[in-house]
């Protein structure tokens, strides 16, 4: 496999590296390779200011195989199906409890129950609806309808979409069991004869299959995720039966848990507990509901469909460095070196065992990874040298180490580096703009992931054994994005953030990823070097032993077009933004008014245009609604007064003495919201959103006006009563309701019907900012901008 290009900067470049990394030179190298491995001048050496008296954390504990995508969805259904075997039991189901998941044929070739029943949904969809739908069968629709695949073909190629959720189509069991070509296919797929593969489907799949048939066709819907409940905590059907593993506080908290469908704990209520997960749920709340409690074994819709939910365990117990250190290396010897001659496995040697591993469903080994440490102490944030704490013992005279604290490729000072673009905002991002920091062991693996909002990273490896990388570039976004859907498609429908989980691996050198036509590079990191992804590129990678490196992210210019269209991307899979663009590009405009010089002219005038669009679009919506919202409100501590807070954060960057200490540096708690969420879509809220009571009417009189954001979305998730939405998706439901249409959208004086009879009576619309605010500011913009060209 090729490698990423190196780069060496000058110490002239490497000082100002925002300007060298937009240079056309490097933005080409990212563009194609996807990331690129920096090599600081020599003189570049940052002593390791890490506290290794106070450093502590939290390891995760990873399965190697689990990780691989395919393997892990043959293990969900064979757990799915023996969950339904289970409750059905009565119905003459196999009771046999799987212990695999596939059978062997003629006590030879393994056939896996999860790829014969993919199989059999493609060939009969390919057959039932020739070309009008994509790969393996699955009806891929765009949220507001129509054909996603025409559209995104008329995309640039260079600009790949994230797709939207899978929809699984099924159809009636008796048309696949008649279906004498499907079969003869799938024999020719399985090398097995159509006895043989019916006889297995029979056996253990056919009964599960008209099980989920039938569910979807009672529940009108071709969405499996629709026969799912939404759970705050859920548990992974791959998780130990047992609760030896858990915490004790964990038992505690299930204990008191209410009902998975409404949330409340009624005690005299009847309950009934799955006996897969142990989630309680009332009678009542179930679809269909039962009328009483059944003999015998019941087990709730996730456990039986399956989430799709997967993630790691964390040990509660926590390391310091030299532990875990001790640690690895007293397990890196069988690991890495030769049992029969000895001899220390190379890098790549090291990388083929490590796939092995991830590849192999029979393999159970285990790893430790210090994965997205966030310290809070001084000395705990970043293994850079920082004013907040010099270690006792380092043997570096104190203007040398000033100077590295104040370095720009510091990584607690890049993200604010000049040229970045993330200083627009007055707080601090942990994982973002604060490093995280990452301790590896031998095999600890990062899966497969795209930077937040598609923004750029730094990775700097401050000591130990080398960590391989692997990268995507954007222009193979999609090929890798279908891959992975036409593997699970399932899983993806259940779970369409998945690949922004980090839990899920396939291996570049796998047959079914070279066959996608994927471009994929690899760079081979050591001590004292830096690798820089650029955005959408897809990374993933592993330690060859223990390490500490750190992360974090930064912008370019070229940056804000994919941030854009990160917005969009994330409203597909449902995945909650970590930062307000609109704001961002707003500040840019706000800052330009003051200083024209500031930014190119090119930057602003993009800025300007996105800001401007989304700003008509969402007051063309309120007209709209005007009809439909008698009530509208500014909130005092979500409404944005956008020019006094850039002038505000202004003021604090030309005063040394205000700025607070670098851990302390943020506007809120990690915890605290920042945004206001839309319950459907989970875009942030930047102009306004909508309050919706649910039964038309609130029970409570709130004062949503002066609540904070976190406590607004806070009740938005745990209140069933009230769920708050974007402009876009309240006015979808007004147009879905059977609330008349004409008098809905056009009518703006007052309702002439009953307020009892109307479901959006109650209903308030909230000012996130004042969009006149907003729009003198663009007016004044757009002055400039017109003069300046």
């Amino acid at each position: 496999m090729q490698h990423v290009p190196v780069i060496s900067p000058s110490e002239e470049e490497f000082a100002n590296p925002i300007d060298y990394l937009s240079q056309p030179r490097i933005q080409r190298l990212g563009h194609l390779y996807g990331m690129v491995k920096l090599i600081p001048p020599q003189s570049f050496k940052p002593p390791f200011s890490i506290n290794k008296e106070s450093f502590k954390f939290h390891v995760r504990v990873q399965n190697l195989s689990e990780l691989n995508i395919l393997n892990r969805s043959r293990l969900f259904f064979m757990k799915q199906l023996n969950n339904f075997s289970r409750v059905s039991r009565k119905k003459n189901a196999s009771s046999e409890k799987l212990t695999e998941p596939y059978v062997r044929l003629n006590g030879e070739e393994k056939i896996y129950f999860y790829d014969l029943f993919i199989a059999t949904l493609k060939g009969t969809s390919e057959e039932r609806h020739n070309n009008h739908y994509g790969d393996f069968g699955y009806d891929i629709k765009e949220e507001n309808g129509g054909s996603f695949l025409s559209k995104k073909r008329r995309r640039s190629s260079s600009r790949p979409s994230s797709s939207p959720p899978n929809v699984v189509d099924l159809p009636p069991l008796s048309e696949i069991i008649e279906n004498t070509y499907l079969w003869k296919s799938l024999s020719r797929k399985f090398n097995s004869s159509v006895q043989d593969l019916q006889d297995v489907f029979k056996k253990h799949i056919a009964r599960y299959y008209e099980f989920l048939a039938t569910q979807t066709r009672n529940h009108g819907t071709s969405y499996l995720s629709k026969l799912l409940y939404q759970e705050e905590y859920p548990k992974s059907l791959l998780s130990d039966e047992e609760h030896s593993s858990q915490d004790e506080d964990e038992l505690e908290s299930e204990d008191d848990e209410g009902c998975v469908v409404c949330g409340r704990n009624n005690k005299p209520t009847k309950m009934i507990l799955c006996d897969s997960c142990d989630k309680p749920f009332h009678i009542f709340c179930l679809s269909p509901p039962l009328t009483s409690i059944p003999k015998g074994d019941w087990i709730c819709n996730n456990c039986i469909i399956g989430n799709g939910y997967y993630g790691f365990k964390e040990e509660t117990r926590y390391y310091t460095l030299d532990e875990f250190k001790n640690m690895c290396n007293n397990a890196q010897k069988k690991l890495t070196t030769d049992p029969e001659t000895g001899e220390t496995f190379n890098i790549e040697q090291l990388e083929e065992k490590f796939w092995s591993f991830v590849n192999n469903m029979e393999n159970s080994l285990t790893v430790k990874y210090g994965a997205d440490v966030h310290g809070e102490g001084p000395g705990e944030i970043s293994g850079f040298p920082n004013k907040d704490y010099k270690p006792p013992d380092l043997d570096v005279c104190d203007k040398a180490f000033t100077e590295y604290t104040k370095h720009p490729m510091n990584l607690l000072n890049l993200p604010d580096a000049k040229g970045s673009l993330l200083p627009m905002f007055d707080r601090k991002i942990s994982g973002m703009t604060i490093p995280w920091i990452y301790v590896g062991s031998t095999f600890s693996t990062f899966c497969w992931h795209l930077e937040d909002q598609y923004t750029l990273s730094a990775n700097y490896q401050h000591e130990g054994a080398p960590k391989v990388w692997y990268s995507i570039p954007e222009d193979s976004c999609d090929q890798f994005n279908q891959l992975m859907r036409d593997l699970a498609p399932d899983l993806f429908e259940k779970q369409p953030d998945l690949l922004h989980q980090l839990v899920t691996l396939i291996s570049p050198y796998d047959e079914k990823f070279r066959n996608a036509k994927i471009r994929c590079y690899k760079a081979i990191q050591y001590p004292n070097e830096y690798i820089i992804t650029f955005p959408k590129c897809y990374h993933a990678g592993f330690n060859s032993g223990y390490n500490f490196n750190e992360a974090v992210n930064f912008t370019l210019d070229s940056w804000v077009p994919y941030g854009v269209e990160a917005v969009s991307d994330y409203k597909l899979t449902g995945k909650y933004c970590v930062f307000d663009m609109f704001e961002l590009m707003l500040n840019v405009v706000i800052e330009s008014l003051d200083d024209n010089s500031k930014f190119q002219k090119s930057l602003v005038r993009n800025c300007y245009m996105e800001v401007l669009n989304t700003l008509n679009a969402n007051v063309k919506v309120i007209k709209l609604l005007s009809g439909v919202l008698k009530n509208q409100f500014f909130l005092e501590k979500t409404a944005r007064d956008d020019i006094a807070h850039v002038r505000r954060r202004k003021m604090l960057s030309n005063d040394d003495s205000t700025k607070l200490p670098q851990h302390q540096m943020s506007s809120a708690d990690d915890d605290e919201d920042f945004d206001v969420f839309c319950c459907k879509c989970k875009t942030i809220c930047s102009v306004a959103f909508v309050v919706h009571f649910k039964n038309g009417r609130t029970r409570k009189k709130r004062k949503l006006h002066s609540m904070t954001p976190t406590q607004l979305n806070e009740l938005a998730n745990h209140n069933p009563e009230l769920e708050v939405l974007c402009l876009n998706d309240y006015m979808n439901l007004v147009q879905e309701s059977d609330v008349d249409d004409q008098r809905t959208l056009v009518k703006s004086d007052g309702y002439s019907d009953e307020e009892d009879a109307d479901p959006f009576a109650n209903d308030e619309l909230n000012y996130v900012r004042d969009p006149k605010e907003v729009n003198d500011v663009l007016n004044m913009a757009g002055k400039l901008i017109d003069s300046s060209t």
